[in-house]
């Protein structure tokens, strides 16, 4: 069945391909897990290619990494695992925002904070000094690098951190990055820019290459990499460094079970990022942290599209019920950067997960009212991966979106009890005629009555941005081994092991990817070539 997407271009996989999938509403991807060897590969008689400093996974990190070991004086090569038609990094399909601190020293005290597992236990805290350090010293300066590298200015996008009480907090400033028309660029112009520092450097990037091994030599340096390339295995070398710029688990169905906190849960970004790096860092002895750090709200997922959309629910004629068909918040309060929380709640009783799913429920009015999807980013957005109709008509047709005459037909349809359904319903109604959401205090600007056919709903799943969980790194962003010793001659950046414990604001993730991105690509380049 055909859900509004854009044909391909070519023959070959394009990110306009609808992929199949099963389960409830998560694409399937063939169980990972650590290989079966629990040792890196050893160092083959003979090498397909070369290079100074070998960058794995061409997203943001990736692309700062290259151009930092590259402007350090080494030769860089990129490979990438997606087709270039079919690039699909979680920078390009993300907002476009970027944390850029404005001192120092505010940045180190919120994160006295934020590097706490728990903000009332001191002893939590799971972030050393020096990273902490590095970490303040190099975000402050994104917007002074990018300006180096050509940008003409920036948009804010918050003028503070996430929560007030923080020390520092009213530093933790996020941007976007200004188009040449003046606009706010998101994430596919972010991408674009930094791809264009890459490729007028002249760095190579090797497209449909995926990494699946590193190559150790006797002492366990990591002197370089296995790839697939059309079919054929081929080892790449490291003169100085390896980088592991992979992004993170977000779709290794097998890492989600151990890792999470529930089942399932469903993400938007990269469909590719199916855990190659944690398992590589793993592979040669990395030790783990973050593995349950997590970021975002419900997210919409359909079983034949491969990453889920963020919901766009704006104000009107809608609520959100559990799969009892009850109201459980304000709908206003079920988003932001932990809003996936509002699903983990458990049945002790009953074992089961009361809202896993919940439904987004609405009338005929919100459904012309424009996408029930956010199309600024994500698969919707200017990347392309899928076009939301105006009206969500598509959807509706196509299935996605469920709908009857009779809130009693749809509640038959999704499994909840019709009588809870059309109670909420009407006591939601009756809010808004006296001007007050007595269940909720939901505020009265942001509703209308549900009460116009057809009535609609879309499962709502926790759903998350990203992973931040993989291989602890330091300050040099070294990944680390279980005994706290640095893995010789292998770092990384990006989410890919991310150093946050508390999210600090919209763009800390991008914000890391250029301030580590910097980090790793300076120390990689650091590093005196060795001979073959």
């Amino acid at each position: 069945m055909t859900h509004h997407a854009k044909t391909k271009s070519q023959s070959s996989t394009t990110r306009r391909d609808v992929i199949k999938g099963a389960g409830v509403g998560i694409a399937v991807v063939a169980a990972s897990g650590t290989p079966a060897l629990a040792s890196p590969l050893p160092v083959p008689e003979s090498w397909d290619a070369e290079t100074d400093v070998l960058v794995i996974g061409y997203g943001g990190a990736g692309a700062v990494t290259a151009v930092t070991a590259h402007d350090a004086g080494a030769r860089v090569m990129v490979i990438e695992k997606q087709a270039e038609d079919a690039h699909t990094s979680n920078t390009q399909m993300c907002l476009g925002v970027f944390l850029s601190p404005d001192t120092v020293e505010d940045t180190l005290a919120y994160m006295s904070v934020a590097s706490l597992v728990n903000v009332d236990m001191p002893e939590s805290k799971d972030i050393d000094d020096d990273t902490i350090r590095v970490w303040a010293e190099e975000s402050v300066k994104n917007r002074d690098w990018l300006t180096a590298m050509g940008a003409t200015g920036f948009e804010m996008f918050s003028n503070a951190g996430r929560d007030s009480d923080w020390p520092g907090n009213d530093a933790i400033k996020a941007y976007q990055m200004k188009k040449p028309d003046g606009t706010a660029g998101v994430g596919v112009d972010l991408f674009a820019f930094l791809d264009g520092l890459v490729q007028e450097r002249g760095i190579e990037v090797r497209w449909n290459t995926p990494a699946n091994r590193l190559i150790a030599d006797p002492s366990g340096a990591i002197v370089g990499v296995r790839v697939l390339q059309d079919g054929v295995e081929k080892s790449i070398r490291a003169a100085r460094a390896v980088v592991l710029t992979t992004g993170g688990y977000e779709f290794d169905q097998a890492a989600h079970r151990t890792y999470l906190p529930s089942y399932p849960m469903v993400f938007y970004g990269n469909p590719d990022n199916t855990g190659d790096g944690l398992r590589m860092a793993q592979d040669v002895g990395a030790d783990l942290w973050h593995m349950t750090v997590l970021g975002g709200g419900f997210k919409f997922k359909f079983d034949d599209f491969p990453t889920a959309f963020a919901p766009s629910f704006g104000t009107g004629s809608y609520v959100i019920v559990d799969r009892s068909g009850r109201r459980f918040n304000s709908e206003t309060k079920l988003g932001g950067y932990s809003g996936y929380w509002n699903a983990l709640v458990y049945d002790t009783v009953n074992y089961t997960w009361p809202r896993i799913p919940t439904w987004f429920v609405f009338d005929e009015k919100r459904r012309q009212a424009g996408p029930i999807v956010w199309t600024a980013f994500g698969a919707a957005g200017p990347i392309g991966m899928y076009d939301w109709s105006d009206d969500n008509s598509a959807e509706v047709e196509s299935g996605w979106i469920s709908s009857s005459d009779t809130l009693e037909g749809l509640a038959a349809k999704i499994g909840v009890a019709p009588d809870a359904l059309t109670d909420e319903v009407r006591g939601f109604n009756a809010g808004h005629g006296r001007g007050r959401d007595r269940a909720f205090d939901r505020p009265m600007n942001t509703i209308a009555p549900l009460n116009t056919p057809p009535y609609y709903a879309v499962p709502l799943w926790p759903g998350l941005n990203n992973t931040f969980g993989g291989p602890r790194r330091n300050a040099k962003s070294q990944i680390l081994d279980t005994f706290g010793a640095p893995i010789e001659r292998l770092y990384s950046a990006g989410e890919l092991g991310s150093i946050f414990v508390q999210y600090p604001q919209g763009g800390a993730n991008i914000g890391e990817c250029l301030a580590f991105g910097r980090i790793a690509g300076a120390n990689a380049a650091a590093e005196s070539p060795r001979d073959a």
